[in-house]
């Protein structure tokens, strides 16, 4: 695999990229990126949990080249080191980024048996059970052990040898599963409902765990001192005037599980505060002391001492960011942040209320719509992952056509032993609750023609399989190789050789969008023309005067009130035209044969 520098691609050739979480998947993407770096410079970045680090990694890389110090030839070696024997001689170093805290070490132990092969599965979580929670496992065989020794001593006899023995094994997985109940029902939710915080103090030649790891990569491919201050947004961003000139636009999302709902990070509406005691658990000294010495602007931020104004977006790390959006439930902590309760009678009597923030993919494991306008002016890729398709073996795979990949995905579930079928319904509802928004989003044309779908064996590659060896962690970045490289030609070739062109895109979307506004002109024309009895026509609501009801959001000023009289009197009339042009005939419009599934076009909440 080479490692030469990439060559500088064309100054106005951008690209934005969408990676999707999947924990250990995430060693799929640098192979990618790379690929896409020798063709595009990365204009917006995104990603969440395992899909977040790629992301971070991705982005500090651009910005290594974007100021002189090209970052992408080390993206390249990424899996051989992630493959790579720690320095402590005992797995890979993918393996040690996951290190747990001294407190949950049996628990991890535990994780890792169900890891793996399905084979015999139960088994070896049986038998971590027991040897992780010893005195458990002692307490539980004593009722077996008396029980054999009264049967050894009084009625030697196959039932009553054959009930101690059942006693025995009973107790001992019995008591000991009752350990690992208490384990986990103390130890997780005093580490912040993780079984490993991705933060260790390593000492000097011993692995590192995930934050450290990930806090001195992405200084290192920004061009910046390791264990120096740390990237930031500002950094990426660059900018000299407004939002809209950001150097390099970095995304990814969070889960607000106190608020139930997703955020998107950097925030866009700051009103965080954090605990630097709490923090030092979950971050390098030298991030937090940063963070420290860089609080958001407020009127004092001692107010709540001794929490601290969470930085404002352009000082936020970007190691911050991403382990925000990468917390995979119970195997990775969720991290504090604390708010303002305004929902309270006196909420200025109370202190800010602490908010837990765990994995992005929780909401949304691949937000294919970060990024994406009505008309692009450059593509928006995306690397999706998911299991082989039963009846093909590719490994990589895009759509070739325009009709490609508007086929539903099947989760089968209802297969195999009787367990086997409830907790695969059980994971397919999770899977729905997860995905449905995701996957609808991939179908769409416009959409599902820029995404390369990475196949994934679940029982070994990827996902929760903590230890795979290095030839499985190389196969997975020769297929992000490969999807890098079907992403880099799909709008470069020139139209004439490629059916799914970059003026095809562009073709499709304008089709797709153009129905959608066609459709919401005749929505707004029908309330328009079509008022209720008893209630106020929306032109008089336009021009009503200053004072009369309803008197919310009102005008700033007259000129203000003729512009949207004008503006609303306008569209109304194209709304007509177009509706009396296609009146009788679809083609003479945008109706007719247009790029299908259709999309919705609908108000939401910002993210």
């Amino acid at each position: 695999m080479s490692t030469s520098v990439n060559p500088q691609p064309s100054p106005d050739r951008y690209c934005d990229i969408v990676m999707k979480g999947g924990i250990t998947s995430g060693v799929v993407y640098p192979p990618a990126v790379v690929e896409l770096s020798k063709t595009y410079t990365f204009r917006n970045i995104g990603g969440t949990s395992a899909g977040a680090i790629a992301a971070a990694v991705t982005a500090a890389a651009e910005y290594g080249r974007q100021t002189g110090k090209d970052g992408f030839p080390k993206v390249v070696e990424l899996p051989r080191w992630l493959g790579g024997t720690a320095s402590n001689g005992r797995g890979s170093n993918l393996f040690f980024l996951f290190q747990p805290q001294a407190q949950t070490r049996s628990l991890f132990r535990v994780v890792i048996a169900g890891i793996g092969n399905k084979r015999a599965k139960m088994l070896r979580i049986l038998l971590a059970v027991t040897v992780n929670f010893p005195l458990y496992a002692l307490l539980g065989a004593l009722p077996g052990l008396l029980l054999g020794y009264l049967a050894y001593t009084r009625f030697l006899v196959w039932w009553t040898v054959l009930s101690a023995a059942l006693v025995f094994l009973i107790g001992i997985i019995g008591v000991s599963a009752w350990g690992l109940y208490r384990k986990l029902t103390t130890a997780v939710p005093r580490n912040g409902f993780g079984i490993c915080s991705g933060f260790v103090n390593s000492k000097a030649g011993k692995p590192l765990s995930l934050t450290p790891w990930l806090s001195r990569l992405v200084n290192q491919l920004a061009g910046m001192a390791e264990q120096g201050p740390p990237l930031t947004f500002g950094h990426l961003w660059q900018q000299t005037k407004s939002d809209d000139e950001r150097k390099i636009n970095l995304q990814m999302l969070t889960t607000n599980l106190t608020h139930g709902r997703p955020y998107r990070l950097p925030f866009a509406e700051n009103f965080f505060y954090f605990d630097p005691a709490e923090f030092r658990q979950f971050f390098p000294e030298e991030v937090v002391q940063w963070m420290e010495t860089h609080p958001r602007e407020t009127d004092n931020p001692d107010k709540y001492n001794p929490l601290r104004p969470f930085p404002a977006a352009k000082d936020l790390p970007v190691v911050v960011a991403t382990r925000l959006s990468l917390s995979f439930p119970v195997l990775l902590s969720a991290i504090p942040l604390y708010a303002m309760d305004y929902g309270r009678k006196n909420p200025e009597e109370h202190p800010p209320d602490k908010c837990w923030f765990s994995d992005g993919g929780i909401c949304s494991n691949f937000p294919v719509h970060f990024f994406d306008s009505a008309l692009p002016r450059w593509p928006t890729f995306a690397i999706n992952l998911r299991p082989f398709h039963p009846d093909y073996d590719t490994p990589v795979w895009m759509p070739d056509r325009n009709v490609g990949g508007i086929t539903e995905w099947w989760t089968r579930f209802d297969q195999g032993s009787g367990s086997q079928q409830l907790f695969g319904f059980a994971g397919a509802i999770l899977n729905a609750m997860q995905n449905w928004m995701d996957n609808s989003q991939t179908h769409l044309p416009g959409y599902r023609d820029r995404v390369a779908h990475v196949s994934l064996d679940d029982t070994k590659e990827g996902g929760l399989n903590l230890n795979m060896p290095p030839d499985v962690i190389s196969a997975l970045s020769e297929r992000g190789r490969e999807a890098g490289q079907m992403l880099a030609g799909r709008f470069t070739s020139p139209p004439d050789q490629l059916v799914l062109s970059w003026d095809n895109h562009r073709w499709v979307r304008y089709r797709s969008v153009l129905q959608l506004l066609q459709q919401m002109f005749n929505d707004i024309d029908d309330s328009f023309t079509n008022t209720m009895a008893g209630e106020q026509s929306y032109a008089d609501l336009i021009r009503r005067n200053r004072g009369a009801a309803p008197n919310s959001y009102n005008w700033l000023n007259r000129r203000q009130q003729n512009f949207a009289d004008a503006a609303t009197q306008a569209l109304l009339q194209l709304a007509q035209n177009w509706r009396t042009q296609g009146s009788t005939d679809d083609s003479a419009t945008f109706g007719g044969d247009v790029p299908n599934p259709r999309p919705e076009l609908r108000v939401r909440p910002p993210i």
